[in-house]
């Protein structure tokens, strides 16, 4: 598809501004860092809203921007929001049981408390699932906003790959975690003006009626897939996928979590939580009706062309029917959705790095001056590796179903850990590893059997928690029973 001219220097112009605004930001943070402590989580007096803003902008990704409108424009219609009222359900269990736990332990790497609630095991686990989803994450954010791009402009999807990481590599690795907050308050700010413009562009010129008719003819307003059959996508499968997921994301997943640390209180912390779930839901409707509207707008239109892609029809309308200067705010958007996920990933591998493998084994001591230096070169390796990576999914299709897929194969077993780290009794080492052993069994069983993936981590997450806790249970019962039988007497 030559789309090569579409943008014009007004959108190119802002563009350019927005990256060089998110490198100044970067620079001006990276004066106030003082220790390794302060590039992992700020001063930690960072206001809850901006927090808030954050985890929004971090959850709030390209893969919402761009690959939900995708799925509702496509055959999935709106089977995929019945997903969005239970993170008020999540952002409860979060805030009640996880948030408070986690400030009270004083830890930087979540992954840190499974050690000290389980085994060192148990932490090498959650830490090695991180950093393998990070970069199947990163990577998959990179193509996707680099399709966009190249859509807009013609250029070389590769060389966009690596030029929009290599900007995002920079001010991450120079600025640290506030430099992540800050650019994350502004590209929060430019992706939800960017939704309404260009929402506003698609629907101006379709009358209402015109609009409902053909949306319901089409049925684009479909919400529930009825059934059972567990090779299909379906309406309770979502829900349960959504649950466990959401749950494991905010509980479990450093570059969310590590924003808990950044407040002054437990109390702030969870308002940050707060804001950026519920400000997450309406936005969520808000790109499913955009992918909506676009089926319409292409039904009303049908002389217009169409790119093969679902992924690539959103950016396609920005540039081929927006007024100059709009496809430059919307293209924007699009990369700071895309950016402020990539910039907390990195930021949380190199704290991941850092904090559970160099100090955590360290057998010499080193300074603090060392560990920040090898927590900047993690952000620059771990971003290279990402942008590898990027470059080999070309030729994907509905990054959205694709994430899901990778998503339950790097995460299996993380929630059941962390439950099993939450509860009130002494939980084996053993048990955790016959837990994940037996859940990534499952897992492959799935696979084969054609399960559908929004059922792995509801399986597997299931599997990994009944089985380290019944392991744990018969070993020290076991235990116990051997050192009655050592006593005198």
């Amino acid at each position: 598809m030559d789309t090569a001219g579409r943008l014009q220097t007004p959108d190119y112009a802002i563009v350019a501004i927005y990256m060089v605004v998110m490198l100044l930001i970067g620079w001006w943070c990276g004066r106030k860092i003082e220790g390794s402590r302060s590039y992992f989580i700020g001063s930690g007096k960072i206001h809850f809203v901006a927090v808030g803003l954050s985890v929004l902008a971090t959850y709030l990704s390209a893969l919402t921007m761009i690959a939900l409108p995708a799925m509702a424009y496509g055959e999935h219609d709106w089977t995929y929001t019945v997903q969005l009222p239970f993170l008020v359900l999540t952002s409860y269990i979060i805030t009640r049981f996880v948030v408070p736990v986690y400030r009270r332990a004083g830890v930087i790497s979540v992954y840190e408390l499974f050690e000290k609630r389980i085994h060192v095991s148990a932490r090498l686990f959650g830490s090695i699932s991180f950093l393998v989803m990070s970069l199947a994450r990163m990577s998959i954010l990179l193509y996707l906003t680099s399709l966009a791009i190249y859509t807009a402009t013609g250029l070389d999807l590769a060389w966009t790959i690596v030029i929009m990481g290599v900007v995002t590599v920079l001010y991450t690795a120079i600025g640290g975690m506030e430099a992540v907050i800050y650019t994350d308050v502004i590209q929060a700010i430019i992706f939800i003006v960017g939704a309404f413009v260009s929402l506003f562009c698609i629907v101006r010129d379709i009358p209402a009626a015109q609009f409902l008719q053909i949306a319901n003819e089409y049925h684009k307003f479909r919400m529930l897939a009825p059934g059972l059959d567990p090779t299909k996508i379906v309406t309770v499968w979502l829900i349960l996928e959504t649950v466990f997921q959401t749950i494991r994301i905010y509980g479990t997943q450093q570059d969310i979590t590590q924003r808990y640390a950044t407040t002054e209180s437990i109390a702030k912390a969870n308002r940050s939580v707060w804001i950026g779930t519920l400000s997450y839901i309406p936005l969520g409707y808000l790109f499913y009706f955009i992918g909506t509207a676009l089926f319409v707008y292409y039904k009303v239109h049908p002389e217009l062309p169409v790119p093969a892609k679902p992924d690539q029809i959103y950016p396609y309308f920005v540039v081929t029917r927006m007024h100059a200067g709009l496809p430059g705010l919307v293209i924007g958007a699009f990369l700071a959705a895309s950016m402020s996920s990539i910039s907390s990933s990195m930021n949380a591998v190199a704290t991941i790095c850092v904090e559970d493998f160099m100090k955590r084994f360290a057998r010499v001591p080193r300074s603090d001056a060392y560990f920040l230096f090898r927590a900047k070169l993690m952000t620059y390796g771990w971003g290279l590796l990402s942008v590898l990576l990027a470059l080999t999914f070309v030729k994907a299709s509905y990054a959205q179903i694709l994430w899901g897929k990778l998503m339950g194969l790097c995460t299996n077993g993380v929630l059941g850990i962390l439950v099993l780290a939450l509860l009130p009794v002494r939980i084996n080492k053993w048990g955790v590893v016959a837990g994940v052993v037996t859940g990534y069994c499952a897992l492959f069983l799935m696979i084969r059997a054609d399960v559908n993936f929004l059922l792995w981590p509801v399986v597997g997450n299931l599997v990994c928690f009944f089985v380290a806790l019944l392991v744990s249970r018969l070993l020290n019962t076991a235990a116990v029973s051997d050192e009655a039988k050592e006593e005198p007497g």
